[in-house]
């Protein structure tokens, strides 16, 4: 019984820190107009947020490829999964289920949807978002599938160089980025 009940607390203070997240983003994401990729008027802030997340990030273990590498499907990822967009990321986080019964596995009670959170931040705010998040939305270790919903002619102009930028970032956070963008690794 009390190990039930701390894991409802574990998995209620993870729920409430990315519900307080993105109340915080949602709120402070409407102040800077223009391309929020651009990072060069704020370069030392970018760069502390860079070295403040790495340090914080290498708490989560090393990635282990052989958990993860034969994943391309976003239904089948566990770790957080980066969406680029025009103005913004999607970051999408999937708790894990913190019952160990197999009883509804997967039934209406223990949905995977329920446990999904998803929060938009700028490039920014990534840092910050990525460092936040509970160890147990790294079930991988410290990598991120990076994708984009599907290839549009509109898109096609911005992408590769807000997908650059977002890799870098992630990169210098020493977090490892399952680009899923090729021909090869799209579903």
């Amino acid at each position: 019984m009390l190990r039930s009940s701390f894991r409802y607390a574990r998995l209620r203070s993870a729920a409430l820190l990315t519900l307080a997240l993105s109340a915080f983003l949602a709120v402070s994401g409407c102040r800077n107009p223009g391309n929020t990729f651009d990072m060069s008027r704020h370069a030392a802030q970018w760069a502390a947020a860079k070295t403040a997340a790495r340090q914080e990030l290498a708490q989560v273990p090393p990635p282990l490829k052989s958990a993860y590498l034969a994943i391309d499907r976003e239904a089948q990822w566990k770790n957080p999964y980066l969406s680029i967009e025009q103005n913004m990321i999607q970051l999408r986080i999937y708790l894990p289920d913190e019952n160990a019964s197999p009883v509804d596995r997967g039934g209406l009670t223990r949905m995977r949807s329920a446990r999904k959170q998803v929060v938009n931040v700028r490039l920014a705010e990534l840092p910050q978002a990525l460092s936040s998040l509970p160890d147990g939305a790294w079930p991988y270790g410290r990598v991120v599938a990076i994708g984009r919903e599907k290839e549009t002619p509109q898109n096609r102009a911005w992408f590769p160089n807000h997908l650059a930028i977002a890799v870098h970032a992630l990169q210098d956070m020493g977090v490892v980025v399952d680009d899923w963008n090729h021909p090869a690794a799209m579903p």
